[in-house]
């Protein structure tokens, strides 16, 4: 007789007690390590949602998510009143091709190539002035490459005439889901470009500890001004 074996529990959303928050100066942040972690069966739409226990034991969920809304089931142990579900980020690097943009001539003349950093969360679908749901690009930065005669005095310049331009640029933009889905598409790895002929290319970060987006993106904004994605 053939049996079934259910698939690991991987958690994908968490339940936020309201007191997990680090206790700084602003008092905002939530403390991972007070977050309990939660599996929801299902998309990002519907399902439920289990905690590790349950799951491996074959009991009920305890959360529904409807909607996009999480409802609890019954006599459950967590009390909305004293906290959330967020779904876990799960976060993108996207890199689009920008150079057309670019209106500066020296920086035209010193790139090859010129591509805007985004980073966005892809569990969260935003729907403005459409039915088709848009990702919330946040962005990180410019990434090119200039040819390689270009000297070290042309470089520093370049970099900050880049960096200028990067302060006025908008630090949040709305694409729509399918063309971002289609960028990922093409594969990049952290600290490159896509590959040569590609407008553009992606991937997924990994090691971000954060549990809500909010913290997310800013730890990602922390790493990416000490290194390059």
């Amino acid at each position: 007789m053939a049996t079934i074996t259910r698939m690991a529990f991987t958690p994908n959303c968490a339940w936020i007690p309201n007191d997990a928050v680090w206790r700084d100066s602003r008092g905002e942040h939530v403390d991972p390590q007070q977050a309990i972690f939660l599996m929801l069966d299902g998309d990002n739409n519907s399902g439920e949602v289990f905690t590790k226990a349950a799951w491996e034991c074959e009991g009920p969920p305890s959360f529904e998510r409807r909607y996009g809304e999480f409802v609890p089931l019954g006599d459950d142990a967590f009390d909305p009143s004293e906290g959330r579900i967020d779904l876990l980020p799960d976060l993108y690097v996207v890199k689009i091709d920008e150079r057309d943009h670019w209106l500066d001539p020296v920086v035209l003349s010193r790139t090859t190539r010129l591509f805007g950093v985004y980073v966005f969360d892809r569990r969260q679908h935003i729907h403005i002035c459409s039915f088709t749901p848009c990702y919330e690009l946040h962005f990180l930065g410019s990434q090119w490459k200039c040819p390689a005669d270009l000297s070290d005095e042309d470089r520093d310049g370049l970099w900050n005439r880049i960096h200028e331009g990067d302060c006025q640029s908008e630090p949040v933009s709305y694409w729509d889901k399918a063309d971002i889905d289609r960028f990922l598409e093409v594969g990049c790895k952290a600290g490159c470009l896509p590959p040569l002929g590609a407008e553009h290319g992606g991937f997924r970060l990994d090691g971000i500890t954060a549990v809500t987006t909010q913290d997310a993106i800013e730890e990602v904004r922390e790493a990416h001004s000490q290194d390059e994605f």
